[in-house]
């Protein structure tokens, strides 16, 4: 194993100290105290780096960092030290070929399961600014938001994204943000609202365009096929308006409607809607697979968060069995109750657990 000279660890802490204005426990013990009135967050202390430290500074922490950082990957301070480096200077990790975004997210996932969700945000956030387009860290920041129960901000974001496709005309990439919103909130009517009225704008789009051409023919066909096209018509209208209404709230009449569209078509090849009807078509077709990929992402949401309550469950209970076999019933008790409220109702050990909780809890009574 690799063993650094106390002087060398004397220098990284300081690069450590300089970037993040925090010493460490060991340092605050021998008098090192945080600066007075220095920044705290991860973007104040980004905007203090790329102001004071220079370029050939930049480089020199940058190495003695990943030095360190080569010998214990997990070290939290040292990461984030590097990653406030490698957001004021960029240069200094594609000089080392180092991925902003993979070490963003390895040090957000350090950060969570350390608890310090809202650095984690952070530095996240920073990172998406850094790496637009990046998929992997957007979808990071949304499931840390989502975990951490920070649902409004995450709703916030998704309507930003939102917001901007629709400045850019892209309407098709603005839907899918918005439908993420109703997945998590589905009291948002207003969110419905703008969804509604972003459909319809990409359906007059593309009907408009087409109009014209559609009229001349039925300029041309009116003298001789008026009164088969006018009884046709009338009978696709009927048809349609018997389709029902996509209602909020209610897969089924999206899919039957959907449904009902596509007979439609198959049916009948050319009339007056016909490009309008198609496009609704589609456009049902987008939501109902969206709708789908949302469901089975949420499935898979849930059963992550399951295997990761049952592994937490197993822990709790083996501390209860630890704490019991040393005579600490107390905590055991404690332990075994953490296990069960995260534990399934089908989870092989509970039947256990609660004869053990029972048997602790008659205990306790009978030594009060």
């Amino acid at each position: 194993m690799p063993v650094r000279s106390a002087q060398s660890d004397t220098v990284v802490e300081d690069v450590v100290f300089a970037l993040t204005g925090v010493p460490s426990e060991e340092d605050q013990l021998q008098g090192r105290q945080p600066e007075p009135g220095a920044p705290t967050e991860p973007r104040e202390l980004v905007e203090r780096a790329a102001a004071d430290v220079d370029k050939r500074t930049a480089a020199a922490y940058g190495r003695t960092l990943l030095d360190c950082l080569s010998e214990d990957p997990g070290n939290i301070r040292q990461l984030e030290a590097l990653m406030i480096l490698g957001l004021a200077h960029p240069e200094v990790l594609k000089r080392h070929r180092v991925s902003l975004a993979e070490e963003g997210r390895r040090l957000a996932t350090l950060l969570e399961r350390s608890g310090q969700l809202d650095r984690a945000r952070g530095m996240l956030e920073l990172v998406a600014e850094r790496v637009p387009g990046d998929d992997s860290i957007d979808q990071e920041l949304a499931g840390l938001l989502r975990r951490s129960g920070k649902t409004t901000q995450l709703i916030e974001r998704y309507l930003a994204r939102s917001e901007e496709c629709t400045r850019e005309g892209n309407i098709e990439e603005a839907i899918p943000w918005l439908q993420e919103i109703l997945l998590l909130d589905r009291t948002r009517r207003d969110v419905a609202r703008m969804i509604r009225d972003l459909r319809y704008q990409q359906v007059e789009r593309g009907a408009r365009s087409k109009r014209r051409n559609r009229v001349v023919l039925i300029v041309l066909l009116v003298s001789s096929l008026v009164t088969a096209i006018g009884a046709r018509e009338k009978r696709i209208r009927v048809q349609i308006q018997a389709l029902p209404v996509v209602e909020e709230n209610k897969p089924e009449t999206l899919y039957g409607r959907y449904a009902g569209l596509s007979r439609l078509l198959d049916e009948y090849v050319v009339w007056s809607n016909v490009i309008i009807v198609a496009r609704e078509q589609k456009l049902l077709k987008k939501e109902i697979e969206q709708h789908e990929a949302g469901i089975e992402r949420m499935a898979r949401v849930d059963e992550l968060e399951r295997g990761r309550l049952q592994k937490m469950a197993e822990s709790s209970r083996l501390r209860g069995l630890m704490n019991a076999e040393r005579g600490d019933f107390k905590k055991a008790l404690q332990d075994f109750q953490r296990s069960l409220a995260m534990c399934t109702s089908d989870w092989e050990h509970r039947a256990q657990l609660l004869e053990n909780i029972t048997a602790l809890e008659d205990w306790k009574r009978e030594n009060k």
